[in-house]
């Protein structure tokens, strides 16, 4: 038994080693290649690409590295030669460290619903009219799965990895949000002009991309406040409720109807999920409301000015609300008349072909419904799996009950998943990969979090008169549930 053991070790070492190799070879062919193109911007982009080799390296051999830069830098993503810095980072640590998955840390709904996620892409791929743009769209689901399956096996025993995961989110959402404000007033180093002249996106390719993206964080830090005030930590609180207030304001300049859905519905499900702990749920509502009427005055006037008047005015929008319900309508159709889906990025195609209106004098990509178009793009089967992964983590926190922090952490996990979901009936915002990441990150979070309550509630049940061996068997069900 022990030298089967050595020679395991001595394998997973070998291997580490090899991937390494190939890795620090592959980038360093791909950074000559481009650096021999000459120009400034072709360097950075080699130094990028090295820089990305080197990471894969140290994720073969310290698996944790790669999480965490895959976590912090997925906000920020650069495109070159049609290729995307997140492409490069999440297909690639998919192949270094898919490999240490153990499929008993895997959660069973977990592995049900991005199976048929990637079932459905692949099956949705063979009828495609762009095949290569539909498998594509499986390849970005199966990497995705394979490091939350991967993430799920080494934070395992790490208690306070989904903590650590929401600190390094928020520190990235605050430079993103930083270079947003540049953005705004005119400063554009780094991300470039706005799509839309007024309304900041940051590194993200859309204004509502950003918004949505900023209004996940502001849930998971307004769910880190509550921990901490509830916790008496007052220094963290008020950090994070600093986080959350320049976060908020960044939501607000962005002029985001959809960001504010995001928020606003996150904020409702935060306080629901939380109801049967009514200090929590008091907390919570001063909390908010502390940051709310900090960030109405932080806020610049103008930001105020321009969202009343796109709630207020229906003539401001009457094109897009136009637009939208067309293309709602359509997607509904095409995936009543394909409901093994179109494939990833072939709805366009269908418009072409099938829609005809004066109102969509441009192409669109997508049905600008998330539900709708995930059903475009994987079939039926695809969206019964996506649904999961929302409907699932909220499911989980209900059937919890009353717990520690890491249930109330894990709430604000699930609370952001719903809040993505209320924004995604208006819009689709998966064709930047950076949301896939995202997205299956809160399914991890919730997972890890209500994980490291199990000890704590069987503790609690063993004092409570149960025998010597049914706390473990609680927290072992607990464990394997979640």
């Amino acid at each position: 038994m022990a030298t089967r053991s050595r020679l395991a070790a001595a394998d997973g070492r070998h291997a580490a080693l090899l991937t390494a190799l190939v890795c620090v070879l592959l980038a360093a062919a791909l950074g000559l290649t481009l650096g021999r193109l000459g120009s400034v911007q072709h360097q950075l982009k080699a130094l990028l690409i090295v820089v990305a080799g080197i990471t894969m390296i140290a994720a073969a051999l310290r698996p944790a590295i790669g999480l965490v830069v895959l976590i912090a830098l997925v906000p920020f993503e650069i495109h070159f030669y049609g290729t995307g810095s997140d492409e490069l980072l999440l297909v690639g640590l998919a192949v270094v460290i898919g490999w240490r998955i153990k499929t008993r840390a895997i959660p069973v709904w977990v592995g049900s619903a991005c199976g048929l996620l990637i079932v459905g892409s692949l099956v949705a791929a063979i009828g495609a009219h762009s095949q290569i743009s539909a498998v594509w769209g499986a390849v970005r689901w199966l990497a995705g799965t394979l490091v939350l399956a991967a993430a799920l096996t080494l934070t395992r025993d790490r208690r306070d990895a989904s903590r650590r995961m929401v600190d390094i989110l928020s520190a990235a959402a605050v430079i993103v949000v930083a270079f947003a404000f540049a953005q705004k007033a005119g400063v554009y180093v780094l991300v470039g002009a706005p799509f839309l002249a007024g309304h900041p996106s940051s590194f993200f390719g859309y204004y509502t991309n950003y918004a949505g993206y900023a209004a996940m964080i502001a849930v998971l830090a307004s769910g880190e406040v509550l921990i901490a005030v509830d916790r008496r930590n007052f220094s963290r609180a008020w950090r994070y409720g600093a986080v959350l207030v320049f976060v908020l304001t960044g939501i607000a300049i962005s002029g985001s109807r959809g960001g504010l859905l995001a928020l606003a519905a996150g904020w409702l499900l935060l306080i629901a999920l939380n109801v049967r702990r009514g200090s929590i749920v008091a907390q919570a509502v001063v909390v908010l409301l502390i940051v709310g009427v900090g960030a109405y005055f932080a806020t610049p006037h103008s930001a105020i000015v321009s969202i009343q008047q796109r709630l207020t005015e229906p003539t401001s929008s009457l094109t897009e609300e136009k637009q939208r319900s067309i293309l709602q309508h359509a997607g509904a159709r095409a995936l009543e008349e394909n409901p093994f889906g179109l494939g990833f990025a072939n709805f366009s195609y269908y418009l072409k072909s099938y829609v005809r209106s004066d109102e969509l004098f441009q192409t669109f990509g997508h049905a600008q419904d998330t539900p709708i178009q995930i059903g475009l793009d994987a079939g039926f089967l695809g969206l019964a799996g996506f649904l999961m992964l929302f409907v699932w983590p909220t499911a989980l926190v209900l059937a919890r009950g009353k717990g520690g922090s890491g249930t109330v952490r894990a709430s604000a996990f699930a609370a952001a998943l719903g809040g993505f979901m209320a924004q995604g009936l208006y819009d689709y915002l998966f064709y930047e990969i950076a949301f896939i990441v995202l997205v299956l990150a809160m399914v991890g979070g919730t997972v890890h979090a209500l994980r490291t309550d199990a000890p704590e509630l069987a503790r609690g049940l063993g004092s409570s008169g149960l025998g010597p061996g049914q706390p473990r068997l609680v927290s072992s069900a607990l464990s394997s549930g979640s």
